[in-house]
């Protein structure tokens, strides 16, 4: 064998690859008992894990839109609510305004009926008036009557003149 190298088989060549072949053999047997299982175990676990992560994800999800759906109907009862309350308060403050106005409806009768009793304190306090007037007007007729001492004819004709004047007089209403 000059110059150029071939492999040669030798039984030592072959032993040797033999007993690493039976190691590696060895080797894979006791690591496939010793971390296959463990290993296989911990996949499992996580997938289970993964999954119970995901399930919970999915009812927190769940639980996450039934709330979201309550606090709409709550807020659309909400809405409900204040639109009765403004409705309510609109009422209220219509009946106010009716109430008001109709108390003002009454305290103007009021005031109407006192100023319409004040005039007729007033007419009659006129009236009282005239009549005292033609009373004294009659008393200072009287007093010409005596101071003059009239004759009856005189006294007569007197008296009817101031009849005549007096039938012109009307009543102040």
């Amino acid at each position: 064998m000059d110059g150029g190298y071939v492999i040669t088989l030798d039984s030592q060549f072959v032993f040797s690859i033999l007993v690493q072949l039976i190691n590696t053999c060895i080797m894979c047997f006791i690591l496939a008992k010793l971390l296959y299982n463990p290993v296989l175990n911990f996949l499992n676990e996580r997938k289970k894990r993964i999954s119970n992560q995901l399930t919970e994800a999915q009812k927190a999800l769940n639980e996450a839109n039934t709330l979201k759906m309550q606090y709409e109907l709550k807020l659309e009862d909400i809405e409900h609510e204040r639109s009765e309350i403004l409705e309510s308060a609109r009422s209220a403050a219509n009946k106010n305004s009716q109430q008001i106005i109709s108390q003002a409806k009454t305290e103007a009768e009021a005031i109407k009926n006192r100023a319409m009793l004040d005039i007729e304190r007033e007419r009659d306090k006129a009236k009282d008036e005239v009549k005292k007037q033609i009373i004294q007007v009659s008393a200072a007729v009287s007093e010409k009557f005596i101071a003059a001492k009239m004759t009856d004819a005189e006294q007569e004709k007197l008296v009817e003149d101031t009849i005549r004047d007096l039938e012109g007089v009307t009543w102040q209403n």
